[in-house]
Order: C-alpha cells, then structure tokens, then sequence
C-alpha cells in the first residue's frame, strides 16, 4: 500500500460539474457519525468535495474514518487552504459511499496511511476550484471581470471598490457556473493554513465528552432519523467457536431465557447471540448457555509447532518476489553471483509472534432490518466493503445498506473486516427490531485477524573491505500474500536484494496490522544492519551513512535524529539504538535510550524524526509519532498472541498487556519537510523502527542481541 492512486484533474473537474447541480438541505456529522440538520436554511453543493451553506460554514465531504489519528481535520485544513476561508467556519460531513468518493485503493475506507496522502492533491484542486467558481459569481455580481476580484476569508471582495459578498450569499449563483478548465493553485509560501496547527475538529468533543463512538450509539441515535414509531434499542452481546474453523453445533436457549431482561438466543453458523435490555443482563444470558461446537477444523494447531514449521521454511529456497517487470532468473543469478563473490557471508535469523489489535473499543455494531433494508452504525474503516459484506449476506442489494459511520476507539486495521457488522445485522433481522451488538474484550482478543508471525533468516554478502554486494531475505511467514514489504524497498544502496518466502497457515484468521509487514521485516532488516555494522567494526550510524551515500533526504533525516540526541548529555547506564524506515511515503528514524540493569529494562526516551513531503499539521504529526511509537513499544516489550489446541491462550489485558504510562519514554520528536516530493503518510512510518531501535541499544548496553519479539518473552523485565 505504498502509491495511492490519484483521480486526474480532468476526471476530479469533470465530477464537480456534474455534482454542482442543485440545491441540497445543509446537514454536518454530529458526534456518532449521523447527519442531522444544521441550520434553518440552505447549502450548495459547490463542487464534488466542497458544500457552502447560506450560514457561511464550509462543509468538506470526507471519505477518511477518524479513530483519532487527525485525518478529517487534516483533510478540512487542504480544502480550507486552497477556498480561502477562515478556520472558525470549516465542519465535516460525510461523503456517500459512492464510487466517485472513494479513495486511495480504490475502496471507500481508511488505512495504510492513505487518507491525507490520497486526498492532498484531489482536496487542493476541489478547494482551488470552487474558490475559482466563487469569484466567477462575485464578478458577475458587480458586474467586473474575475480578475478585479479576490477571494478573502470566506468572502469575495472587488479589489477596486473593496465591495464585498459572502461566499453563502454567492453558492447559488456559482455551483449554476461552468467549472474552469484549469485551477491555479496556491504556492507553499502563500499558505497560511497548510504547515500549521489549528485545533483539531474532533477535539472539543472528546474533551467534553460527547464524541459518539460507535459503544455510545442508543435509542435517540437510532430514532432521529425516524419517521415512524420509536423503536427501543436492545443489546446483544456474543460467544464464537473458542477453535479456529470450528461451528455452533447446538445450543439449549432456556436457561438465558429464564432471566429476567432476556429477550433472545440467536444461533449463527460460528456463534450463538444473547439479546437483552442491556449488556450485562445479556453477558449473564450467555453464560448460563452451554453451547456444542464442532471440532476445530485444524485440531493440534500450537504456536510451538507454527514456530517450527516456520523456521523450516525460512531455510527454503522458496518464492521470490519480483518488482513490476522484473525477472525471476535474472534477480536470482545476480544473487548467486554476488554471494558466490563474497569473501564472507553474514547470516542471521529473527522471529515475530502473532499480534491483536487490541482496540481498547471491541468490536461493536448497531443495526437495524427492515422492509429488505438495512441500517447501520458501526465503527469501520471499510465502508464500502462493509455495505458489500452485509448485503450478501442478508441476501439484498448493497444499494439498500446504509452505513453511518462512528468514531473508532482504535482501529489499527481490525476494522477493515466486516464480520462484526454481518453478525449484528444476522441478530437484527432475527430479532425483528434495533440491536446493539457488544464483543467482550475476550471475544475481541481471542477472535481477531492477528498480525502474521513470520521467522526472518537474512543472509548478507561481503567484500572484503567491508562492502555489501547483495542481501538475501528468506521469510517463513503463515502469510502467503508476498509478507516482503520492508525487505525489498531498502532505503540502502545495496546492490542485489532478493526476498523469498514460503511457508503455510493452519487456520489462523489473518489481518493487516498497524504497518503490515514493515511491522515484522523492519525490526529484521534494522537489527541485521546493526549486526553487519559490529561484523565491520563501523559504528551503526557510519554503516548506515555510507549506505545511504546517494539518498539525500534518508541521510538527512537520520543525521537530523541522531543530532537531536547528540546534544542531550547521555547519562551513565543509558545506551542507544538507531533504525531507519522508508515506507508509506514517508522517512522516519528513531533513536532510543535505555538502561538494562539485572535484565529490567527501561526505555528512558525515544528520538525520532519524519520527512513526509509536505506536513500539513505538524503538531498532530508529531502527536502521531508519538502514539506509533508508543504503540509498536507496546508489541515489541509485550505483544504475542499464542496458540494451543487451535485456540488463542490471551483472553484481557492481564495475558495481553499494553504499555503503562510509567513504562512509557519521552517522545522528542522533529518534522522535515520536503516540498519537492510526493506527500507521505504518518500513521503506520513510527512503528516500525522502534522495536529494532530498542534491540539495537539493548545490544549496545549488554552485549546479547535479542531476535525473538516480545522481549519480556526473552528474559527481560519492564521497568
């Protein structure tokens, strides 16, 4: 997920015009996600991406989920840079979940740090264009040419006479306008929004505590938009097979249904439901049940034995990926030679465990069946694969699923699945009314799409002055589905890289998780460069430059990192790592700062610096960097998901902790910038690098070198 696919100016225009017909009622998300009326009056539809209302508010049509990473108001800050209007009078509302709309790959939904990278350009031609239709009317109105106007602060003003006429008292007039042909947009010294820090739109509500997520949906949320009788919500709450490929065989309902507040047992094909007044009434309803699952359909399946199976495959020869052109025979010959040349190799291997998402919001959905439609409103970062997913399996058109879309108590790639909205649409129709359907945390845990475990056996060839001609990945991953990103688009000047992999999964659920496969390959790649380094006598840092020789920006933000650490006096017992990630369109390097002492390892800070192209909020990046580091800290100290019996052993956060606040470093961290390049993505590029920066210092402190994740499963301790 690297090159989000750019709509062409042609086609974005082209668009606008077709969508700009029309009057439409002003409506703005409110804090679960729905629509509801935002004032008396009227907006415009100025152009695809852009509503105007006669109130003076700017409306940005949105395809990115906000679970608190900054997109929206990032995506807001574009179109407002580029129409010329004051933050005060920017909101949000939803696009539809339309073709037209979707957005980086080809899908209407949020992940591999697409949303901002996705959107810049298309949001600065929408806001350049209907800042280019507003003038045209505000011409026409007085009566000048459009070059005797600007666009100022949400108004148009005549330069001559200073007339001025608001940009809500212009819509009407300018969406009846021909969109221009072309659009000028603004040059980076003439913003004044992009590359500053307005507060996010989202934050007042959650500090208030209003923000809907999709937990907080209840009757009133469901209702208002109602036109009929009012509909009491229930709750439903659910138990799945405990084995991987297991069914409900058969469940005896009374017992539930002899509580008082227990309205229904709704059997599915892999779970039975409990529906009730209220969660907890529900939680008592299911475990009175004891349901009959048919066996597990891989029986035997144990992280001990995928384990093995995968070191195993990591000394195969096995499936090579190849770039876009590329030739199978000539990377492996080029291969062979260079390590046939070598005056030594280098061979090291590391292992990564199975990883949850851990969302501190399980998965949830409300949603409602009627008349062959269906309503819901979910926390999800695939909406229109949601619509998709829920219309096959009631059996209708997607075109009568309608998603309204929550905030997201973490996402992280869990919802980018669909199985939790499909279950609570089953239970809804079954119960014939509006169900809220609530996981419990060990249900979240033990029945997600895991991080893939992956064994890593790298192999480097060396000159004997210390060059390396070639680095050889082989990957014993339970992912078939090319696990090699980050072991094949090397930031390093190395002249042979080839990555296979092999390998087979028994039955474990798989999803993307927060970096995909960098997640994995990165603290491989990183920990390996570190290890060539102490094989050459160089310091990390010197390898890594002189690897780096001919990519400027890569050298300038690792050298911007390791400054930003040099001038902070390192105390006695504290020790440094260093790791570079170039993904996602973005560069980042971190340096973290620990001490081990009688193996309790504390992490004391982390130093960290991106360059994605253009920043367009540089406090929510670094608030970003912050949290993706804290985030991949937590897996690389604790993070496994193990299996015995084919099922996951991890059930709450007391087998599956998270980093606690005073386990937590201090983040430092620095934002470059490169307005030459492509703008990058910042939500997965920090979580990469800090598992490798935190082994490379452990190293550096006490001599061993962990290759096997998580390090509390390795003899340390957290301080």
């Amino acid at each position: 997920m690297d090159h989000p696919k750019l709509l062409s100016r042609r086609d974005l225009l082209q668009a606008g015009a077709a969508a700009a017909a029309g009057l439409v009622i002003g409506f703005e998300s409110d804090a679960t996600g729905e629509t509801r009326t935002r004032t008396p009056g009227k907006a415009t539809r100025l152009q695809s991406w852009v509503r105007v209302g006669t109130d003076g508010l700017i409306s940005l049509l949105t395809n990115a989920t906000e679970m608190g990473q900054g997109a929206q108001s990032a995506l807001a800050q574009i179109l407002a840079e580029e129409l010329e209007v004051d933050w005060r009078d920017v909101r949000v509302d939803w696009a539809p979940i339309e073709p037209f709309y979707y957005g980086a790959w080809g899908e209407f939904m949020t992940g591999g740090s697409g949303s901002v990278r996705g959107m810049f350009d298309k949001l600065r031609i929408a806001g350049a264009t209907a800042r280019g239709l507003l003038i045209s009317a505000g011409a026409l109105k007085f009566g000048v040419t459009a070059a005797d106007c600007a666009a100022m602060h949400g108004t148009i003003v005549h330069l001559k006479s200073h007339r001025t006429l608001t940009y809500g008292e212009l819509a009407e007039t300018a969406a009846a306008l021909t969109p221009p042909a072309d659009v000028e947009l603004k040059k980076p010294a003439e913003w004044r929004l992009i590359g500053q820090t307005p507060p996010r739109l989202d934050m007042h509500a959650k500090v208030a505590g209003t923000a809907g997520f999709g937990i907080d949906v209840d009757s009133a949320t469901v209702n208002r938009l109602r036109t009929g009788e009012a509909r009491t919500l229930l709750v439903a709450t659910i138990a799945q097979c405990p084995v991987f490929g297991g069914k409900l065989l058969s469940v005896d309902a009374a017992p539930a249904l002899a509580i008082a507040g227990i309205k229904r047992v709704v059997e599915l094909e892999g779970a039975v439901a409990v529906v009730a007044q209220d969660y907890w009434t529900a939680r008592r309803g299911l475990a009175a049940l004891k349901p009959a699952w048919t066996p597990a359909a891989h029986p035997g399946v144990s992280s001990e034995a995928i384990s093995a199976a995968l070191h195993k495959a990591s000394l195969e020869d096995g499936k090579a990926w190849l770039p876009p052109g590329g030739s199978e025979k000539d990377l492996r010959a080029v291969s062979n030679a260079a390590f046939a040349a070598a005056a030594r190799i280098v061979e090291r291997t590391y292992e990564a465990p199975l990883l949850a998402h851990a969302t501190l919001e399980p998965m949830n959905a409300t949603a409602e069946v009627t008349s062959g439609r269906a309503t819901l409103w979910l926390p999800t970062q695939v909406q229109s694969q949601m619509k998709t997913a829920v219309a096959r399996a009631l059996g209708i058109e997607a075109s009568n699923v309608t998603v309204h879309t929550t905030m997201l108590g973490g996402g992280f790639g869990r919802r980018l699945k669909t199985d939790y909205g499909v279950q609570a649409v089953l239970i809804a129709r079954d119960v014939g009314g509006p169900v809220k359907l609530i996981w419990s945390r060990e249900e979240d845990m033990q029945h997600g799409f895991y991080r893939p475990t992956s064994v890593i056996r790298l192999r480097a060839a060396m000159t004997a002055d210390g060059g390396i001609l070639a680095v050889r990945s082989h990957i014993g991953c339970v992912d078939s589905d090319e696990p090699v990103s980050g072991l094949v688009d090397l930031p390093y000047d190395i002249p042979s890289v080839l990555a296979t992999y092999a390998g087979q999964n028994p039955g474990v659920p798989l999803g993307a998780w927060r970096s995909v496969d960098p997640s994995q390959n990165t603290f491989a790649l990183e920990s390996f460069i570190d290890e060539l380094a102490a094989e050459l006598g160089v310091t990390p840092i010197a390898l890594r430059r002189k690897l780096l020789a001919h990519d400027a920006r890569a050298r300038r933000v690792l050298d911007s990192v390791a400054g930003a650490a040099d001038k902070v006096p390192l105390e006695s017992g504290r020790f440094r790592g260093l790791a570079l990630h170039k993904g996602f369109g973005s560069i980042t390097a971190q340096v973290a700062e620990v001490s081990v002492e009688q193996k309790r390892l504390k992490v004391h800070r982390v130093f960290a610096a991106i360059d994605c192209g253009t920043a367009v909020n540089p406090r929510n990046i670094e608030g970003q960097m912050q949290g993706g580091i804290h985030f991949g800290l937590t897996a690389a100290l604790f993070g496994a998901i193990t299996l015995q019996d084919g099922r996951v052993r991890e059930a709450n956060f007391d087998s599956y902790p998270l980093l606690r606040m005073n386990q937590a470093p201090d983040v430092a961290v620095l934002v470059l910038e490169s307005h030459g390049e492509k703008i990058g993505g910042v939500g997965e590029p920090p979580v990469p690098p800090i598992a490798p920066a935190v082994c490379n210092a452990i190293a550096a402190a006490t001599g061993a070198r962990h290759r096997s994740l998580p390090l509390v499963r390795q003899g340390l301790t957290v301080g």
